[in-house]
């Protein structure tokens, strides 16, 4: 696997779960702000314009309501009710020219019988000024243009005394008197309000206007986009607009979406950065560790990963290298068994095909050893050749101990027993060096082991041998015991000698290796065998000039 691909496609993953879980929402929060920023301007506008339609219409309502009550005063005069019911009565009584000269804003009132003849009417005549031209991008004030006629009706019925209908009073509205004045309201240039009367059709609104303006929300008027708030009146039958410009308006709420967008754009832009500076980052350790594992798989186990950070991936680093060493051990320990497995079986052949000629050539190289003077230089030779046949015998001894290490039937042992004969035979061997083996760390009472008794001194006898060799002449090796009341005997062999490196105690124990000129090195691996086929365990501790220390765990019977 290619570590670059690795990276790639971890970068790649993470990528996308950023663009899936983050820039799309934060996508869908820009288009939504975008979008709500130009409907809150326009229900902004709405708000001003509600506001301007509602001023606009209370202010023809209260007018309405005062040219009515005037005109209900004059319908239920007596003189009035009295011209009525008078036939030859052609002529306004003076009480109604007089309340008529004060009514201000309206136009004409006429008296009408049951006939629905006009028995007089009084006229004002048009005294209201010549209103100002509109344009629909600049509006005025409150007063404007009237492009159909400009006056309502008003009725009020007149009744006898018994309250019967007899006829009615009919005025004439001024249309100028129900606006609101200059003063009341005021329009920016892009909007209007616009008044029609629904009964006469009587219409003030700019130049031009289509009628679909006192009808929907949104119309196109002179290639501009319009927004119109209604207000439909009962009494008088009139309705009132307010309309404005959309895209005047809607102009700063429309660039502030775009700031908004291209900021969020900008901060997406600015995670995309990010996230493939940290991911590269990361995807590196995680490429190292795939790749890694990747070499493993093919059995590389001397692979291992680089990376000491303190996050997860760092401590990930950690354990897998932690394993792959456990990994490595456990493979060089069942490298070693299948070795002294191997030599075992060697040992078998070799006890068959070399011990009986070896004994034989021993027997004649000492007769012949034996029959020349002491002081013939043969006599030498044969004593030199006599030495490497004992040294090729306690080879094929050794290996017949190991191939038997694994083949014995346990009972219970005395361990200070065993320790005993073995370190009898030990003392022997090393008298020449006079080294002192102290068994005072050993107690009389010391539980049973479960075991094969000439195994177990064996294994004794080989561990005190390499002690007693490492010693100095004149050393001295210390053996202790202890139970501990445990399931396990633990038996301690330590020297005073020089130690040993910590290269050569981390193959101390293989088959075939020793730093000793003639040895074969397998007495650690024999006895470290027979401790293990008996359940146990052997352990080796030494520092370099300071001596060594073996410990042997034993199961107790």
């Amino acid at each position: 696997m290619n570590w670059s691909s690795v990276r790639r496609s971890l970068q790649a993953k993470l990528l996308v779960a950023v663009v899936v879980c983050a820039l799309v929402p934060l996508a869908a929060v820009g288009a939504w702000l975008s979008s709500s920023a130009v409907r809150s301007g326009e229900l902004l506008l709405r708000t001003q314009l509600d506001s301007a339609v509602s001023r606009a219409a209370a202010t023809v309502q209260r007018r309405w309501q005062v040219r009515k009550s005037d005109v209900l005063m004059l319908a239920t005069s007596a003189p009035v009710r009295a011209a009525l019911t008078n036939p030859t009565a052609d002529t306004a009584p003076q009480y109604a020219r007089r309340a008529f000269a004060t009514m201000g804003g309206i136009a004409s009132v006429a008296l009408r019988d049951g006939g629905n003849r006009v028995r007089w009417k009084l006229d004002q005549g048009r005294t209201d000024s010549s209103p100002p031209t509109y344009s629909p991008n600049g509006a005025r004030r409150a007063t404007f243009a009237a492009s159909q006629p400009t006056s309502s009706i008003l009725r009020a019925p007149v009744t006898d005394d018994a309250e019967r209908p007899r006829g009615e009073i009919e005025a004439e509205i001024r249309f100028d008197a129900l606006l609101p004045t200059v003063a009341t309201i005021e329009m920016a240039p892009s909007q209007f309000i616009a008044y029609r009367d629904r009964t006469t059709g009587a219409q003030v609104a700019p130049s031009g206007l289509p009628a679909v303006a006192f009808r929907d929300e949104h119309f196109t008027w002179n290639d501009h986009r319009w927004l119109a708030v209604r207000q439909r009146l009962a009494d008088p039958p009139i309705d009132v607009v307010a309309a404005a410009q959309l895209d005047p308006f809607l102009s700063p709420f429309t660039r502030t979406a775009r700031t908004g967008a291209a900021a969020l754009a900008l901060v997406a832009a600015i995670v995309v950065v990010l996230t493939i500076v940290v991911t590269n980052r990361l995807t590196r350790s995680l490429g190292e560790l795939a790749l890694a594992a990747d070499q493993v798989s093919h059995g590389a186990l001397g692979t291992r990963v680089h990376d000491t950070s303190q996050d997860e991936v760092g401590r990930v680093g950690r354990a897998f290298n932690t394993m792959l060493a456990s990994i490595a051990r456990m493979m060089r320990e069942l490298s070693q068994r299948e070795a002294v497995a191997a030599m075992g079986e060697l040992a078998a052949t070799m006890a068959h095909q070399v011990r009986s000629p070896a004994t034989a050539m021993r027997i004649d190289v000492q007769r012949a050893h034996d029959k020349l003077p002491a002081q013939s230089t043969e006599r030498a030779l044969l004593a030199r050749a006599l030495g490497q046949l004992d040294r090729m015998e306690r080879a094929v001894d050794a290996s017949l101990k190991l191939a038997r290490a694994s083949r014995t039937e346990f009972a219970e042992v005395d361990v200070r027993e065993a320790l005993g004969r073995a370190a009898t035979g030990v003392r022997r061997e090393q008298t020449p060096r006079a080294v002192e083996l102290d068994m005072s760390g050993v107690p009389n009472e010391l539980p049973r082991a479960r075991g094969d008794a000439a195994s177990l001194e064996q294994l004794f006898a080989n561990v005190l041998t390499n002690a007693a060799q490492a010693s100095a002449d004149g050393g001295q090796v210390a053996l202790s015991a202890e139970a501990n009341g445990g399931p396990l005997l633990t038996v301690t062999v330590r020297d005073h000698g020089t130690g040993m490196s910590a290269e050569v105690l981390a193959r101390a124990g293989e088959p075939l290796f020793s730093t000793k000129p003639e040895g074969t090195g397998l007495g650690l691996a024999i006895a470290r065998r027979i401790a293990a086929a008996h359940g146990g365990s052997l352990a080796i501790e030494s520092t370099r000039g300071s001596g060594t220390t073996v410990t042997i765990q034993l199961p107790r019977a």
